[in-house]
């Protein structure tokens, strides 16, 4: 019987320390907000020597980003590239209107590719998943560091798809006209030609 007890009370110890060390610390931001979160969380003069494992889940709209969009994303990551150290690791995870893996791990400091996956979001997701952001976590839960401190930051993008409908569908309507109006000044252009040959 105190044999049984000692293995139970060994594996609740086990389970709770394996839980605590799966410590992941989640933050939210809108896209508005993202420099000054960058600003504010990641210090230059940060006492604390432990590495980052960062995974940044991104909301997607469309395939692309719009130019604003895309310029806020660019300039937040290029002043976290300046603020964290070589050792710091950074991944993309893309969600919303499509979900999926767009940069793996890779060092926080390698702008190329951080820039190139803000500028092709769709593009650099190589396996599209159903759920984004439980993908994130599934990720970032994979590529656990011990050690460092591993978090997930939601960036929200908010009332994006409304603006991007409202665009298709007026495009649409302007096609429909210009289409129609090149047929009437068509056949007003051959309509003498017409009458020519029925009088002859």
């Amino acid at each position: 019987m105190k044999r049984a007890i000692f293995l139970a009370l060994v594996l609740m110890i086990s389970i709770a320390s394996h839980s605590q060390e799966k410590n992941i610390e989640t933050e939210s931001v809108a896209l508005d907000n993202l420099i000054t979160f960058v600003v504010e969380n990641y210090s230059i003069d940060s006492d604390s020597d432990k590495t980052r494992n960062m995974t940044f889940l991104i909301e997607t709209y469309a395939d692309k980003f719009t130019t604003e969009d895309s310029v806020i994303l660019k300039q937040a990551f290029k002043l976290l590239s300046k603020r964290v150290t070589e050792d710091d690791l950074i991944s993309m995870v893309m969600y919303s209107n499509f979900n999926g893996i767009a940069l793996g791990q890779t060092a926080a400091t390698d702008l190329t590719k951080l820039l190139y996956t803000i500028e092709h979001p769709k593009s650099s997701v190589k396996t599209f998943q159903e759920d984004g952001i439980e993908l994130a976590y599934e990720f970032t839960k994979e590529n656990f560091i011990e050690e460092a401190e591993n978090s997930v930051v939601m960036i929200r993008i908010p009332n994006r798809t409304a603006e991007v409908v409202a665009t298709e569908s007026v495009n649409t309507k302007e096609t429909k006209k210009k289409k129609s109006n090149a047929i009437v000044l068509t056949a007003i252009a051959i309509l003498p030609e017409i009458i020519a040959i029925i009088k002859d």
